[in-house]
């Protein structure tokens, strides 16, 4: 019976959790506050205009990746794993993101016929520009993965996009491990996560030409920025 009890309540204490910690990314979020984000290289280029009007311009399926980094910490050592379309020639090239950061990169089809854009990338969390070790043997690096089902798209198709974090044994990881969480994340997305202090959230719009927000941050104190 009270194996019965316990099963039942597991579900309920999990949403009980989420909630708790989605909370905490929202508190973060507005104590540091979105206008206190520093525009990414990328982002800096596009001089106050919509990234969406660009990707209008040289793909018909794609997204635009906007990433707001609400923590101290930094996003490095970027691994991407293209699985349909292609990189943006100018602004498709992941790069290492500073603490309290917004970035955008996009991800498109070229407006090449059959084709779509799916794929994933995640960056490594350091901090002061080392790697946050856990027990000494392994670092977290934060993953994303994005899947636009068709390339003959409508305004009403549904997205797929997903985050989580994931421990490594060594710093860095190769393309082929990239892949390997393309496949995992698309079988189970995910759009909030959380791991020890750390924080993430993701969501796309409906459409061929969606726009992804992804949001990072971190509960601990000394990991926020000064």
């Amino acid at each position: 019976m009270i194996l019965i009890n316990v099963l039942i309540l597991l579900p309920h204490l999990s949403t009980i959790i989420a909630t708790k910690t989605e909370e905490s990314l929202e508190h973060v979020i507005a104590e540091v506050g979105r206008d206190k984000l520093s525009p990414g290289k990328y982002l800096e280029q596009f001089k106050g205009e919509d990234p969406k009007k660009y990707l209008a311009t040289v793909g018909n399926v794609g997204i635009v990746l906007d990433i707001e980094n609400y923590s101290g910490l930094q996003l490095e050592d970027p691994v991407i794993y293209v699985h349909a379309g292609y990189k943006d020639e100018k602004y498709g090239h992941p790069h290492n993101m500073g603490g309290t950061q917004q970035e955008v990169f996009l991800y498109h089809n070229k407006k090449r016929l059959q084709r779509r854009s799916a794929g994933s990338t995640s960056w490594m969390i350091t901090k002061d520009g080392k790697p946050i070790w856990e027990n000494e043997s392994k670092v977290s690096r934060l993953h994303f993965m994005w899947d636009l089902p068709n390339y003959y798209c409508t305004p009403e198709t549904n997205n797929t996009v997903s985050v989580g974090f994931h421990t490594h044994d060594k710093a860095k990881i190769t393309e082929e491990q990239q892949t390997e969480y393309y496949d995992n994340h698309l079988k189970k997305a995910r759009v909030f996560a959380h791991h020890n202090h750390f924080l993430a959230r993701v969501n796309i719009s409906r459409g061929c030409l969606p726009s992804v927000l992804l949001q990072f941050a971190s509960s601990k104190k000394d990991h926020k920025s000064d």
